[in-house]
């Protein structure tokens, strides 16, 4: 296993290498709850029911541009443990590429992605809908959508992620 200079154990990125995440494009995006708890709701009947929780990240998601005029918050889903979602950096952020620890990069992916967690984490402890716990992963997935096809494959997947919960890779049987 590779390290860092600190000898800790150093994680493979996800993300593509040499790529500008500032720059326009779209991306479909996947979050999870912290040890994938369903806190978001349940599926019924192929339905999903959001928690009081579940309908805070869908309001939060649905606020997000009045916060990034340069993003647009497209399509989205929450599902019990996760959330998914479709969003478009329209215009580039005049930022620094570089990315480090305790420096985010205004306007790029990581950053939107971090700042909605944080937005939904923050407004959740205030209605006392969570404790102290950590709400999110730290990690989340990410795809560049690359075509028109693409998009349309991934909006019909998040379209029918209800229909198939107990296939989901993120499933996790009711107690």
């Amino acid at each position: 296993m590779k390290t860092d200079e600190s000898g800790l154990p150093r994680r493979k990125s996800a993300r593509l290498r040499h790529y500008d995440y500032r720059e326009p494009a779209a991306f479909f995006v996947t979050l999870c709850i912290a040890e994938r708890r369903c806190l978001f709701g349940h599926i019924e009947n192929h339905e999903m029911h959001p928690s009081r929780l579940g309908c805070l990240v869908r309001s939060v998601w649905d606020r997000s541009g009045e916060h990034t005029s340069h993003v647009l918050w497209h399509d989205m889903v929450v599902m019990p443990n996760h959330v998914h979602g479709v969003l478009q950096i329209v215009t580039p952020a005049q930022a620094a590429t570089c990315e480090g620890f305790g420096m985010p990069v205004a306007g790029s992916l990581s950053t939107l992605m971090r700042s909605f967690k944080a937005a939904v984490t923050r407004e959740a402890r205030k209605r006392s809908l969570i404790g102290p716990e950590p709400l999110w992963q730290g990690r989340y997935y990410e795809h560049l959508i690359r075509s028109e096809d693409d998009y349309q494959r991934i909006a019909e997947y998040m379209a029918n992620n209800p229909r198939q919960w107990t296939e989901d890779r993120f499933y996790i049987r009711p107690a």
